[in-house]
């Protein structure tokens, strides 16, 4: 599968003090699906402080879906110390 993720940003939750992240994601697969599950895991260094996964239903050949959801329990002040991300698809039908 080939999808494509951009413009991810980490950002403080508009009434508590949560990290959130929000990005765009590209079906280029040449296919549509009905679901398709995300996971996604934040380093801080070389450990892993959140893994988690993202659902987009109704995902569209050369659709563009953009998200945002909280990153687990981490605080704001985490998002300074994050040093990278991974994102994958895990399962799509």
């Amino acid at each position: 599968m080939y999808f494509t993720y951009s413009n991810f940003k980490f950002k403080k939750h508009a009434a508590e003090n949560w990290l959130m992240i929000n990005g765009e994601i590209t079906n280029n697969c040449g296919k549509s699906f009905n679901s398709v599950v995300f996971r996604l895991v934040v380093f801080k260094g070389s450990t892993a402080v959140c893994n988690m996964t993202i659902t987009i239903n109704g995902f569209q050949i050369g659709q563009t879906r953009v998200f945002e959801k909280q990153v687990g329990e981490l605080d704001y002040k985490v998002a300074s110390e994050i040093t990278k991300y991974d994102m994958y698809a895990e399962s799509a039908y």
